[in-house]
């Protein structure tokens, strides 16, 4: 094993001198999807040989401390205008300056590879510049592949759709974040995609056990993430079932449920979450959330119910879910059965799933974890162990610089 992991290493060495330009919105960094996988493969790639375009917008969210070492290029954003010709006129020119910008960075650093994610639209200029210049472009497909099926009346959504599959066909290299991603690109676009799940780095681990519940009164449960369109409704369920006390009749006088988000006082006043049990935490740094996450009982993953979230419930994947597995901790996942991550805690057996809406069901199974010692170490086990076969950044790493080194060699000769 140990001749193994050292020949990963010297391989992961040898191709760190890659010289990679990543352009997108936001820049990588721990605070948003897409950003959090980027910056996590990119974490060990030398300063040197890596420039990141992005916006101003995504510079001003991006704590500084949770960026890449490396030059960053902020370009101002265009297109916010009452009058929708100037917003689309603003908007074009904003997306030629990206390209011009790019096109001009990677014939100054000689740059080997181009990596952006699809969200937003940098994406695009990214895609037009990679193929003016002749350098390998690879895309991650994250949580919002356009389908230009969808929606035909709308003029824009179908010429979007039709730019996203042109850009995904001519990348070199595509990543999808779950299957059910993987599948819809090949159906749209006709492209095989290779799959890469969230990852993260495995914390320390202690002696003592991580699903021991000790609290007499009710346990912790903690959310961490975004609390987007693509939770909200669970979380509201959540929040009310420990506000008006519910959970008594299950047994547990005082459960409490710790939300680590960067929602403000005020949005949290104005959801109805500043009531009592609910506890805020705020947004958590990447260096201090091992440690916060095992000061939790219950790690609540939830995905949206709400038709209106099918699309990216059915195909995206929450980036949280390694730092959750990581943790070793019980995991409760609550969401429909068509999500791609009930479909993955099935078949992986890390989670108790509650795939209904139901507040009865999602309290029974709080009470099922809580009160089953055996059943609470049987799923922080399996956590452990899901993690270790699929979530560690790692062999996540070591398979991306491998496939970088493949891309960059077959770059063709300018």
């Amino acid at each position: 094993m140990t001749a193994v992991l050292s020949d990963c290493e010297q391989r992961e060495t040898a191709t760190r001198a890659t010289r990679l330009l990543y352009v997108c919105e936001f820049p990588p960094s721990n605070h948003h999807g897409g950003a959090i996988l980027v910056k996590r493969l990119l974490d060990k790639h030398p300063a040197d040989c890596l420039v990141v375009i992005t916006s101003k917008d995504g510079m001003k969210a991006s704590p500084t401390t949770d960026l890449c070492e490396c030059r960053h290029i902020a370009l101002p954003f265009f297109g916010r205008s009452r009058y929708m010709g100037i917003s689309r006129l603003a908007r074009t020119l904003g997306l030629a300056l990206v390209v011009c910008t790019t096109i001009l960075e990677i014939r100054r650093k000689r740059i080997e590879a181009l990596i952006t994610i699809v969200a937003g639209r940098y994406y695009l200029a990214a895609a037009l510049a990679a193929w003016a210049s002749g350098t390998p472009h690879i895309a991650i497909v994250n949580d919002s592949f356009v389908s230009g099926s969808a929606s035909p009346s709308n003029f824009s959504r179908k010429m979007l759709g039709y730019l996203t599959r042109k850009v995904l066909r001519n990348a070199a290299h595509i990543y999808a974040v779950s299957p059910e991603m993987q599948r819809l690109i090949f159906k749209e676009c006709g492209v095989e995609a290779e799959v890469q799940l969230p990852s993260t780095t495995a914390p320390p681990r202690s002696d003592e056990s991580q699903a021991q519940i000790a609290r007499e009164d009710g346990p912790v449960i903690l959310f961490g993430g975004t609390a987007g369109y693509e939770v909200r409704d669970c979380l509201d369920l959540l929040a009310d079932l420990i506000a008006t006390g519910q959970l008594k009749e299950y047994g547990m006088s005082e459960a409490k449920l710790h939300l680590c988000t960067a929602l403000t006082d005020a949005e949290l006043r104005t959801r109805g979450w500043d009531r009592h049990g609910i506890v805020s935490r705020g947004w958590v740094p990447q260096s201090e959330l091992p440690q916060v996450l095992s000061s939790a009982d219950i790690l609540f993953l939830p995905y949206s119910f709400l038709e209106s979230s099918r699309g990216a419930v059915e195909t995206a994947f929450p980036s949280k879910i390694a730092d959750y597995l990581a943790a070793g901790k019980p995991i409760l996942v609550f969401g429909p059965r068509y999500s791609s991550l009930v479909r993955y805690a099935s078949e992986q057996g890390f989670a108790e799933i509650v795939d209904e809406f139901s507040p009865a069901a999602l309290a029974s199974s709080i009470q099922k974890i809580v009160f089953s010692p055996t059943y609470k170490e049987r799923l922080a086990a399996r956590a452990l162990e899901v993690f270790a076969a699929n979530h560690d950044i790692r062999c996540q790493r070591q398979k991306f610089y491998l496939t970088l080194e493949r891309v960059a060699r077959e770059q063709p000769s300018q």
